[in-house]
């Protein structure tokens, strides 16, 4: 998985992109396997999408995100400064993948391939229990994370396993989202 951090600000049309550094995380953990006190939503609402895969990857992939995915990255930068993140990717053709598309990112805690320790844990829970917690006006569809995944769609139900979706092997550091957080956007 290729990946940059993103440090420090640039411009990428539509979209400004500003990392700010510095951030808090949460390390209680809640029945359903997130972190306690998830943080309230955002009054800021992500444009809509429209226009498909338009923005230059900030990710620095070579590819391309939509304007939706491209403000998320922004909004992360804003809210938890450094981080290791990766969008667009081709996949190989695969239909299922929201990364060729542009509504993809994977923002990794520790090492690719390698179980984090609870430091990087509870960093990457801060991260997708904000994304969930601002679903709405980030455009966020899903997200997985240490094994566990949740959806808008079925909100209702909170994390669930990740099973892989029938698609994908759940098994593993990578393939199981244990040392990757992936949020895909509905646009």
């Amino acid at each position: 998985m290729k990946g940059v951090v993103l440090a420090g600000a640039a411009v990428m049309s539509p979209v400004v992109l500003l990392v700010v550094f510095g951030a808090a995380f949460v390390s209680a953990a809640g029945a359903d396997g997130a972190p306690a006190g998830e943080s309230a939503p955002s009054a800021e609402v992500v444009p809509a999408g429209g226009g498909g895969c338009t923005v230059a990857d900030p990710s620095g992939t070579g590819g391309c995100v939509t304007p939706a995915l491209a403000a998320v990255l922004a909004r992360v930068g804003q809210r938890f400064g450094h981080l290791l993140v990766a969008c667009w990717s081709g996949r190989g053709g695969d239909p299922y993948s929201d990364h060729p598309k542009g509504r993809a990112c994977d923002y990794t805690f520790g090492r690719i391939g390698s179980y984090p320790g609870p430091a990087d844990v509870a960093r990457g829970w801060a991260l997708a229990t904000w994304l969930r917690a601002d679903a709405a006006p980030l455009h966020v569809a899903y997200v997985i994370w240490q094994g566990r995944i949740w959806s808008r769609v079925h909100d209702a139900e909170g994390w669930r396993p990740y099973t892989g979706g029938g698609h994908y092997s759940a098994t593993g550091p990578t393939n199981g989202h244990y040392d990757h957080v992936h949020v895909s956007t509905v646009d």
